[in-house]
């Protein structure tokens, strides 16, 4: 009895599971726990997405009862067709995640890399955000640790993969920062797929070409019947021979699709790109000339289509610095008399912070140098503070709130230009530190990176000496 008890009590310690070799990678064993860290990863990541929710996955549940559906394999690019469970994913992922940053910190230590200062800087921020975070939530460091990474993690198994994961971060990115392009090749890369450069203006309008349900005295719904979808079908292409009569006559897109405003939508794209759908394969012809109408017939809907230009986009790129006043409302009682009163109060001393920065710069010189030093000092985007509050690489798709990228392709904006913009974040003061490279440049350059990395990768990052052990039975619990 007392030896089960010590055997059960030492099971439930992790130390089996800590120790059980779970993957051998080129001869170097992982234990379970190692390899647990990447297989929590990986789940923290998805099940913190935005689309967790259409992937159905339920961190409440275990991961080998769920299987992915449709839209998880499409978001995750999966092309297998079998049923496959949430486990097997995220083993299978963390394996090849594991191999790969094994295999490149061992390149990066042979060439001569190490974990230096600026790397362990990086680790420990990370770590005291960890820790702030977990302090928040009631937790230790420890605690955390084991609710992120699974329940045998410890806090030295962690530092030892983050050093590796660090090693074999920089060595990738040192290879990517290596690639260097021609504008003969970038010309070329280019020339060999311009719809993925390229932006078409055009307008068209879309008529409604099938037929809506209905709901029957008992709630039930009730689908269209074939009589109807094809009354629909031809109410839509009669609706789009007579739009082009119309537009042919003189009248605007718009005006037509308002008189059939119950099937019809109108839209005007200026710098619309491109995509593999019909309506587009259209639009990106290359024999498309100025004022160009068509009409371009779906099983769901008719377009009647006119052209009006395409272009390279040849604008130049933005780095830019802001200081950030954030306008923080969250502590406010939204259901006060006094709620909306508080809330411009909140705005406008926020506003008001940032124009007196502004021209405290001025006053000062205003200098980049200056600019960057009052950012680290006094902006509120933790992302930018650090680095003087600079955002290089800035193009007009980057995921940036409307207002800050206005600013920044303003008409006329030159370099040195500054000024305060106000945003559901609060009031920024805004300075452009300078112009980059032409924004297809930008993109080839990026292409011709991503292909080379995937090939280098492919050669460096992968092994057939990859074998499981016993271990990899406990990796996910």
């Amino acid at each position: 009895f007392v030896i089960v008890a010590a055997v059960v009590l030492l099971y439930n310690s992790g130390i089996f599971q800590r120790s059980a070799v779970a993957l051998t990678v080129d001869g170097k064993d992982f234990t379970a726990t190692e390899v647990d860290y990447f297989y929590h990863a990986t789940l923290n990541s998805v099940a913190s997405s935005n689309y967790s929710s259409y992937m159905g996955i339920d961190t409440s549940k275990s991961m080998k009862a769920q299987t992915m559906n449709a839209m998880a394999k499409m978001l995750l690019q999966i092309d297998a067709e079998e049923e496959i469970t949430w486990d097997q994913y995220l083993k299978d992922t963390a394996k090849s995640n594991l191999t790969r940053i094994y295999l490149m910190s061992e390149k990066a230590k042979a060439e001569g890399m190490t974990f230096d200062d600026h790397m362990q800087e990086e680790m420990q921020s990370n770590i005291d955000t960890i820790t702030a975070y977990a302090k928040q939530n009631g937790m230790t460091f420890a605690s955390y640790l084991k609710r992120a990474y699974g329940s045998n993690m410890t806090e030295s198994i962690f530092k030892e993969l983050c050093e590796m994961d660090a090693l074999a971060t920089h060595y990738q990115e040192q290879y990517l920062d290596s690639l260097t392009y021609t504008d003969a090749e970038l010309e070329a890369c280019y020339e060999a797929d311009k719809n993925s450069f390229d932006t078409a203006d055009y307008e068209y309008i879309s008529f409604k070409a099938t037929a809506d349900s209905t709901t029957d005295a008992d709630g039930n719904t009730v689908d269209p019947t074939d009589e109807e979808q094809a009354a629909a079908k031809k109410a839509a292409e009669d609706a789009a021979a007579d739009a082009a009569e119309r537009y042919a006559a003189g009248e605007t897109l718009e005006d037509i699709a308002a008189s059939y405003e119950d099937i019809a939508s109108y839209t005007h794209q200026e710098e619309g790109t491109y995509a593999d759908t019909d309506m587009m394969n259209w639009v990106f012809d290359a024999s498309r000339t100025e004022g160009e109408t068509g009409t371009v017939n779906t099983d769901s809907n008719i377009y009647f289509v006119l052209f009006h230009s395409r272009a390279r986009q040849d604008y130049q790129v933005v780095n830019a610095r802001h200081i950030l006043f954030e306008a923080d409302t969250s502590a406010l009682d939204s259901t006060s008399e006094t709620y909306e009163a508080d809330v411009a109060d909140i705005k406008e001393s926020a506003h008001n912070d940032a124009e007196k920065a502004l021209k405290e710069w001025q006053d000062g010189g205003a200098t980049a140098e200056l600019f960057a030093q009052m950012a680290g000092e006094l902006s509120g985007d933790a992302g930018s503070a650090s680095n003087g509050g600079l955002y290089e690489g800035i193009s007009k798709t980057t995921n940036f709130i409307p207002e800050f990228l206005d600013w920044c392709f303003a008409d006329g904006r030159k370099v040195g230009d500054a000024g305060v913009i106000d945003t559901s974040y609060g009031s920024h003061v805004m300075y452009l530190d300078s112009f980059g490279d032409p924004y297809w440049k930008v993109q080839a350059t990026n292409t011709l990176k991503n292909d080379a990395y995937t090939a280098w990768l492919a050669e460096n990052g992968t092994t057939d000496a990859v074998t499981e052990g016993s271990g990899m039975q406990y990796v996910g619990y």
